[in-house]
């Protein structure tokens, strides 16, 4: 197991992770707070979040997954159907 598949299995067991609960919004404004959520995290160095979208229609949970996947925060980001848990970058990167 690599370290960030290390990092990645001890935030999914971690209750205690930093929740940003995305359900109900449009995704203009989720994208807006998850950015900030992710900046605040990082900056107390913060090692992994969870994110909440839901179920729904699907439309959040994709583009919030492409936010995540594309962000330079992010350093691994896991689905787990209506959240996902997001492993944190050390640096700043793109």
């Amino acid at each position: 197991m690599d370290n960030t598949s290390a990092k990645l299995f001890a935030a999914e067991i971690d209750d205690r992770l930093p929740v940003l609960d995305l359900h109900g919004l449009y995704p203009e404004d989720a994208l807006t707070k998850l950015d900030v959520f992710l900046y605040e995290n990082f900056n107390k160095q913060i090692q992994a979040v969870r994110i909440i979208y839901g179920a729904g229609t699907g439309r959040l949970k994709e583009e919030v997954l492409i936010f995540l996947f594309k962000h330079g925060l992010v350093e691994e980001c896991k689905d787990e159907g209506g959240s996902a848990v997001v492993i944190l970058s050390e640096t700043r990167t793109r």
